[in-house]
């Protein structure tokens, strides 16, 4: 029986179950009908290409693993939906189950969508680009992905374990519980959803020489408009810290591709005093992320997370737990996650894509931003009820008049919530 021991990453994307769903979305749509048989064959490809994907995670009293499973891919079916299909994108995948992603396909009147749904304790967001990439890329030329072989690739997955940690104190515990805001929303049993706004071309030109002139990023204005938005919906100013994650793969340098989390999230404090804005907050972000870039990013946290990491993971289960606590208590951790560009391979009829993670990483929200042919796309997930629909809806509002600043406030496309 293959095995890989499981990281500590994959052992806190599987408890952050406790809160939510913990299922990566990856969406692309088309203005034409495809194959279901040919998309069949493709997922299937994407499964043997990646052991890990038809394998199950085993937790117990003994170090958790990834048990590799016997392949047997359910057969894909073909879901008619109106061309508002957002409520069928959100679906839960199982880590215990031998299947960490599924593919779907929904048929609206306008043109299929594609659906990928990837359990986050298997791989991070730049495991569901690859997928993305490589189900179509198999989808076109069928045989082009390569099954991997021998089983589940052997590797360090705590990997930081080799690093020289002496700049790293080490923790008896792990206290990296850190309550943002009052929560925004409340809570709710519904099932997750998500918003989705994208901005055009142009405008997200523009807004990205906006920031440039700062000396910054438009990852940077997008954390500042996030800051705000969520400062001004909870009345909260401080101080808070600013969660993003950051891919931690480039510390690596062994070109490993095996799909995995190798990400980690870090953080910076920031304060907002009475009638701040962008035009003071974005130059503090900008700041405060040049000190965070000008060291090892994210290793002092992945150390910290993969030193206290007990083999089954119960301490990281604890953690989750009191995470899950502090929602009931009417405290909300929200992040800010940006994969990056997604390239796709040429198909036609292909005119959109995007992620989205309306899995509620820490009790309220998470904004997700992405990038296809120059469009950002902005996503915010929830768990459904009515207060968190029209509190989402304002969060969008408020992100958007910060996020365009002097730039056309029409950039935002107009969009249909997913109720």
């Amino acid at each position: 029986m293959y095995s890989r021991e499981a990281s500590s990453l994959d052992l806190f994307t599987d408890s952050v179950r406790l809160m939510g769903d913990a299922t990566l979305c990856g969406v692309m749509e088309f203005d034409r009908s495809l194959d279901p048989a040919i998309l069949q064959e493709a997922f299937h490809a994407c499964l043997m290409a990646h052991p890990v994907l038809h394998s199950r995670l085993v937790r117990g009293d003994s170090p958790a693993v990834w048990e590799m499973a016997d392949v047997c891919v359910p057969p894909l079916r073909v879901e008619e939906c109106p061309d508002n299909y957002h409520p069928h994108v959100v679906g839960p995948v199982d880590p215990y189950g031998p299947l960490q992603f599924r593919v779907r396909l929904l048929r609206r009147p306008s043109g299929d969508v594609i659906v990928i749904n990837l359990a986050h304790a298997a791989a991070d967001a730049f495991g569901l680009h690859t997928l993305m990439s490589q189900l179509l890329q198999e989808y076109q030329t069928p045989g082009s992905i390569s099954p991997a072989p021998g089983g589940i690739p052997a590797r360090d997955t705590l990997w930081t374990q080799g690093l020289n940690l002496e700049v790293t104190p080490e923790s008896p515990d792990m206290r990296v519980i850190n309550p943002m805001w009052p929560d925004p929303f409340g809570t709710s049993r519904e099932p997750s959803a998500f918003h989705r706004e994208c901005v055009s071309p142009p405008d997200l030109e523009a807004m990205r020489s906006r920031a440039r002139a700062f000396g910054g990023s438009i990852n940077d204005a997008v954390m500042a408009a996030y800051f705000l938005s969520m400062s001004d919906l909870t009345g909260h100013r401080g101080p808070v810290d600013i969660f993003f994650p950051v891919n931690l793969r480039q510390h690596l340098n062994d070109g490993s591709r095996v799909m995995s989390n190798q990400s980690a999230n870090v953080s910076f404090a920031l304060v907002r005093k009475e009638g701040e804005g962008m035009a003071e907050i974005l130059p503090r972000v900008i700041r405060e992320t040049k000190l965070l870039k000008g060291t090892s990013i994210g290793i002092r946290e992945q150390v910290l997370m993969d030193r206290a990491c007990d083999p089954e993971g119960r301490q990281i289960q604890e953690m989750a737990g009191e995470m899950a606590a502090l929602q009931k208590s009417g405290l909300a951790d929200v992040f800010v996650s940006n994969p990056g560009p997604i390239s796709l391979p040429d198909m036609a009829g292909l005119t959109d894509a995007y992620v989205c993670y309306p899995g509620c990483f820490m009790p309220a929200n998470c904004f997700i931003t992405s990038t296809f042919r120059g469009q950002m796309t902005v996503t915010m997930g929830y768990q459904d009820s009515k207060r968190a629909r029209e509190g989402t809806r304002k969060a969008m509002e408020l992100f958007r008049e910060y996020l365009l600043g002097t730039v056309s406030q029409t950039a935002f496309t107009d969009t249909v919530m997913n109720r």
